[in-house]
């Protein structure tokens, strides 16, 4: 059997709900998780701060219908 790391299941799962857009503020934490968008088709939007994401992801959702999906990664705090 092959194996496959924890962000390309990840990005495997979202593809099949449908996620066409993760909407992203980057960072190493989450890195395997954006190749794994990356190789699935889905684009990564990043933005500049985790509320900026969470706004763009609501407004997607909410204007399309489709599911808006927020990836952050750990900070300072």
């Amino acid at each position: 059997m092959a194996e496959i790391d924890g962000g390309r299941l990840i990005a495997k799962v979202l593809k099949q709900e449908g996620v066409e857009y993760v909407f992203a503020l980057s960072g190493g934490h989450i890195d395997p998780v954006f190749q794994g968008c990356l190789d699935e088709g889905i684009e990564i939007i990043d933005t500049r701060h985790e509320s900026a994401a969470v706004y763009m992801a609501e407004g997607y959702a909410r204007s399309t219908g489709k599911p808006g999906v927020v990836a952050v990664t750990a900070g300072p705090g």
